[in-house]
């Protein structure tokens, strides 16, 4: 006996309620995630550290670069041109370790070989070896000048001082959407640096006490050049 058209009916309509429903409920909580932000879950490690991190990572490599180079850190016109030969000698297997979110800075693609000046977000100092005095900076955060005499300070090039923040790794579901990474900047002023000594640390601005930003001593004031001469080398080059 075949089944009353009502009935039917009544099925047909509570089956396309129930499919309603349920595509209402997917939209509504898919446009809750974007309302909220970040999708939960993860510890956010403060920029600063991980900046800091960082800057010990490269000062490790161009270390190792020394010593298999008679004691001769990697040098050249442009940091950019001394981290390519990390890469070319695989003392670095990822470019993207010389990138750091900053105005103006974007990651390397995939696969990408040859670094750009845009790709790099560090300094270095140029003319160290073996004997050069421990208290110089080996790798540092672009976008200072830096004075290589006793007690030397370095200035922001930037006011009131470089930016520099993080990828979240939880991204919004807006920005999942469109394909691009969730940025984040730090508000603390200062830059991350990775000493001779292989010490790195990172040197926090003092507004209050240095008005123009710059951070004093960044350079020991028990620093001897020794008759040497070092050059600042920034992403583009030389920095007079």
């Amino acid at each position: 006996m075949s089944e009353p058209e009502t009935a039917r009916d009544k099925r047909k309509f509570l089956g396309c309620g129930c499919l309603g429903w349920t595509i209402a409920l997917v939209l509504l909580v898919f446009l809750a995630g974007i309302a909220i932000g970040p999708m939960p879950g993860g510890i956010k490690a403060a920029p600063e550290s991980a900046a800091m991190q960082t800057s010990r990572q490269i000062g490790l490599m161009m270390f190792s670069y020394s010593n298999d180079h008679d004691q001769q850190y990697p040098d050249g016109k442009s940091s950019t041109e001394v981290f390519q030969q990390l890469l070319d000698g695989n003392y670095a297997t990822d470019p993207v370790i010389f990138y750091l979110p900053m105005d103006g800075k974007i990651p390397p693609a995939s696969g990408q070989k040859k670094l750009k000046p845009e790709n790099v977000s560090w300094d270095v100092t140029g003319g160290l070896d073996s004997s050069s005095r421990m208290e110089l900076p080996v790798v540092f955060m672009t976008g200072y000048k830096v004075s290589y005499s006793a007690g030397g300070k370095a200035v922001p090039l930037v006011k009131p001082y470089p930016r520099f923040g993080w990828v979240d790794s939880h991204q919004t579901w807006f920005d999942w959407l469109m394909g691009r990474p969730t940025l984040h900047y730090s508000e603390c002023g200062g830059f991350a640096v990775m000493y001779k000594s292989n010490s790195a640390t990172f040197r926090k601005l003092d507004t209050t006490a240095n008005p123009d930003g710059s951070i004093p001593n960044f350079v020991s004031p028990d620093f001897k050049p020794d008759g040497k001469t070092y050059r600042q080398l920034t992403p583009e080059g030389v920095l007079p």
